[in-house]
């Protein structure tokens, strides 16, 4: 697909309409309100594609959902334990409550609020269902819009592999290299410890150092890095309180990425 990041912009906020509409729609219309989120989805070939990228469900959608109906609210749908999992999983179940046209606050929603009222289960189905997929697309548009950079004149080709994007300007094609002689087996071999030092922050910060660590990692080894993105990245993962360990990791990768600012 060819956008620039005007066309971006647009997407993100009609994602962000159909997403709070969805959110915010009386119980009674919820069925309804899903199927035009979804259409919405399935129509926009830059989230679609992503959510294709992430893999084929493999749940027995039939016997998943009845089994969550009938459990009278002792059961909840499985997410998955990886981003794609989640993004899959949620997307698959969904479309399967869509095509039915099952009324969700009737039964499905029964696990997620322990209020009895409808309208408060669909709330609790929607915080802790629905939110993970919404979360997931908005996360990697923002990231594709990063990786587009600043300049909304731009036609950029975007593919979509494994659920990550493939991004070009014009007719050029992606590629690896560095003017500045970072060593690209030394970045990994820092961004790894990184990581592997994280493991000690609550699950909140890990996201926020997954997210610097990606931006690091992808303007490091581009032709022309963009300078801001990076300095955001690394003052935003140093400013992380954890264990010594990591701020040492943390300031390493720091000072080694210095080099292009």
């Amino acid at each position: 697909m060819r956008l620039n990041r005007n066309e971006l912009r647009k997407i993100q906020y009609d994602f962000n309409s159909y997403s709070n509409r969805l959110l915010q729609a009386d119980y009674g219309d919820y069925t309804d309100v899903l199927c035009k989120f979804l259409k919405f989805v399935d129509d926009t070939p830059i989230v679609h594609d992503y959510i294709e990228g992430c893999g084929s469900c493999d749940f027995n959608l039939e016997e998943e959902v009845k089994e969550v109906q009938t459990s009278y609210g002792r059961s909840i749908f499985s997410t998955g334990d990886t981003e794609e999992e989640e993004v899959r999983n949620v997307y698959a179940v969904l479309h399967y409550l869509s095509e039915t046209k099952n009324e969700v606050y009737h039964g499905i929603a029964m696990g997620y609020s322990s209020s009895s009222k409808y309208q408060d289960k669909i709330k609790g189905f929607n915080e802790r269902f629905v939110m993970v997929l919404i979360r997931h697309v908005e996360r990697y548009l923002t990231k594709v819009g990063i990786d587009m950079g600043l300049d909304d004149k731009v036609i950029y080709n975007v593919t979509v592999h494994n659920g990550q994007a493939i991004i070009a300007s014009d007719n050029a094609t992606v590629t690896a290299t560095n003017n500045v002689g970072i060593d690209a087996d030394e970045l990994k071999k820092l961004i790894a410890n990184v990581k592997s030092a994280s493991g000690t922050l609550d699950p909140e910060e890990q996201t926020v150092v997954s997210e610097c660590l990606e931006v690091i990692e992808s303007e490091t080894v581009a032709e022309k890095p963009k300078k801001s993105f990076l300095r955001t990245a690394i003052t935003t993962l140093t400013a992380v309180k954890g264990v010594a360990e990591f701020a040492a990791a943390a300031a390493t990768l720091a000072e080694f990425v210095s080099v292009i600012l």
